[in-house]
């Protein structure tokens, strides 16, 4: 397999942001920081991946000043996991991401309806996939919303965990 070309000290913005979020890891991981899963535990159960590639994950991504790391717990040693300001401006891209793939990345009857319904915490209209709250007219940035799985995700995520 040819080597990937090291894009961290290109000019082209995209590059230099593709050199983190080009890894699927990665991506899943801030998806259960923004879920406000924490623990080593619960990314690695409710990402599937295994521990060594979680913890190269998190290393990287504290290096890169997304993730701050807590102890919580002195013995055994025990760490959460927090999104610095860095990390919680991730937030539109992966909202993104999913938007898009709740238009795009489904078969047609695949699913009925999205795969998590996202409420408005301010104001507690369904967003749906836009960026600005219908029912408000706020814009929607971290923290803003409370996702509900649907079932089909929570039979998917139960199996997993199996």
């Amino acid at each position: 397999m040819p080597k990937r070309t090291d894009l961290s000290n290109t000019l082209c913005p995209v590059g230099r942001s593709a050199e983190l979020l080009g890894d699927r890891a990665v991506l899943l991981i801030l998806r259960e920081l923004f879920f406000g899963n924490r623990r080593f535990e619960a990314i690695a159960a409710n990402t599937g991946l295994g521990p060594q590639l979680v913890s190269a994950r998190l290393k990287l991504m504290e290096r890169q000043g997304v993730v701050e790391r807590h102890a919580y717990q002195d013995r055994p040693p025990r760490h959460d996991y927090w999104l610095t300001d860095k990390g919680k401006d991730l937030f539109d891209v992966l909202y993104a991401m999913r938007n898009w793939a709740e238009r795009w990345a489904y078969d047609e009857g695949e699913i009925a309806g999205p795969a998590v319904r996202y409420t408005h915490r301010a104001c507690g209209a369904d967003v749906g996939t836009s960026t600005v709250c219908p029912g408000c007219g706020e814009p929607l940035r971290y923290g803003d919303l409370k996702g509900q799985p649907s079932a089909a995700l929570r039979a998917e995520q139960a199996a997993r965990a199996g």
